[in-house]
Formats: C-alpha cells, sequence, structure tokens
C-alpha cells in the first residue's frame, strides 16, 4: 500500500511540473497581450486560416499537375476563395478592436 501511495504522488508530481513547463510555452504561442485593449487576444485562428490557404493552395497545385477534373479544380479554388474570405474578416474584426 505503502508504494502504491508514492508512486501516485511521485507520478503527480511528475505530471505537474511537465504541465507547468510547458504552459507559457502554450500562452506564448496563441495569446498575446494587447496593450491597446489592455487584454488577452488569440492570434491562432488567424495563423490557422494561413496554414489552412496554404494547403489548400498546395492542393489546388497538384490537382492541376495530376489531371484533376475541372469539378474537383473549382471546389478547389472555392475552397481557396472562401478560406481568403475568413482571412479578411479576421482582418476586419482585429482591426475594429
Amino acid at each position: 500500500m505503502n508504494t502504491k501511495l508514492k508512486a501516485i504522488v511521485f507520478g503527480s508530481l511528475i505530471a505537474g511540473s511537465l504541465m507547468a513547463s510547458a504552459g507559457p510555452v502554450m500562452a506564448h504561442d496563441y495569446w498575446h497581450w494587447s496593450q491597446h485593449e489592455h487584454r488577452w487576444a488569440r492570434r491562432a485562428d488567424l495563423r490557422s486560416d494561413y496554414r489552412d490557404l496554404q494547403e489548400a493552395r498546395w492542393q489546388l497545385e497538384y490537382d492541376r499537375r495530376h489531371g484533376a477534373s475541372r469539378r474537383r479544380i473549382a471546389e478547389d479554388e472555392a475552397r481557396i476563395r472562401d478560406i481568403e474570405r475568413d482571412i479578411r474578416l479576421d482582418r476586419r474584426y482585429l482591426s475594429r478592436r
């Protein structure tokens, strides 16, 4: 019984220290302090949109190189337009703050 308790306590300490050390890294990556608004703002959404846009452009180029159907290419182009629209809306929203 004593050995199990020690293992649980030791495991909890290790898990807690790992979570505590990862916290500032994740907060720094996805959140930033807005001096203008005096609050924290999330910036990962816009960065995610840019990644999605890049992947959609790669997919479009891949489909064009490999002779995909016109329907598939039109879907790729529509996806790119949707992502670009989302980016414009996000930027407009962030600029109004």
